[in-house]
């Protein structure tokens, strides 16, 4: 891609990021990286599972562990860190999104991978850290999604409320309320959003992801893992970044390690 194309993309981005509260960049990732990071998933997934072996483990980050948290049924998150990937994530080809929108000094605050098993149902809508004033503010955290196979629809990629990071803003609407919206709760839709409003509720949105496209996204936006409806596992790694001085509302919450006896 020529040195126009690139910032047209670019431009393109930040505006879909600021207007739509996502972006899906295709192949945004050389092979190499993805296979990288497919590689190390994998391993680390392995091992953690066989340590966690027969331990009770529930649904959400209170109910899991340090190392592994079973999202919804059948998806399984798994911290790994950039040093784990054996990467730099300020030499990652998303890194400069993330600059532009949370400035120079933003903050690596989480990576790892979703894996999620055939079978495994939809998730319920959430967002991933609530607004943090009434009037409407730049994105405090970006998430990138990064598919490390091809996954076709049938293997549920992630599904967006577009302009959802817009209305999800529970400080000013007091019908909303955050944990409910934080974490996964079943009446939890795109449609609450408007609810007695005179505004059309947001526009479902999921593609199809080729391996190595980046699906980067706003962390207040309304989303949900679509169900793996295929006979494979899918493999998603994320990353996520704050601004400096942001605290993360959840992710992580178990004080809990499968190393424990």
């Amino acid at each position: 891609m020529d040195l126009t194309n690139l910032q047209q993309q670019h431009k393109r981005v930040l505006s879909q990021l600021e207007n739509d509260g996502f972006s899906l960049v295709h192949r945004l990732c050389e092979p190499a990286l993805t296979e990288q990071l497919l590689k190390v998933s994998r391993e680390i997934e392995a091992d953690v599972k066989n340590i966690l072996g027969k331990k009770q483990i529930g649904i959400g980050s209170r109910a899991g562990y340090r190392e592994i948290v079973q999202r919804s049924p059948g998806r399984w998150d798994i911290p790994i860190t950039p040093e784990q990937f054996a990467i730099a994530h300020q030499q990652m080809p998303w890194w400069t999104f993330i600059t532009d929108i949370l400035g120079q000094d933003a903050e690596h605050a989480f990576s790892g991978v979703v894996s999620s098993e055939p079978a495994s149902p939809e998730q319920h809508w959430h967002i991933d850290s609530p607004h943090e004033a009434t009037e409407h503010h730049p994105a405090h955290a970006i998430n990138v999604l990064i598919a490390l196979n091809d996954l076709p629809l049938v293997m549920g990629p992630t599904e967006l409320a577009r302009g959802s990071h817009l209305l999800t803003n529970h400080l000013a609407n007091p019908t909303l309320v955050s944990d409910q919206l934080v974490y996964q709760h079943a009446g939890t839709s795109p449609v609450l959003l408007v609810n007695g409003a005179c505004t059309a509720a947001p526009e479902y949105c999921s593609s199809a992801m080729s391996a190595g496209s980046c699906l980067i996204f706003d962390d207040r936006i309304l989303h949900r893992g679509m169900a793996n409806r295929s006979d494979s596992t899918r493999h998603v790694a994320y990353f996520s970044y704050r601004q400096k001085g942001y605290v993360p509302y959840t992710h992580f919450e178990s004080p809990r390690s499968v190393c424990d006896t």
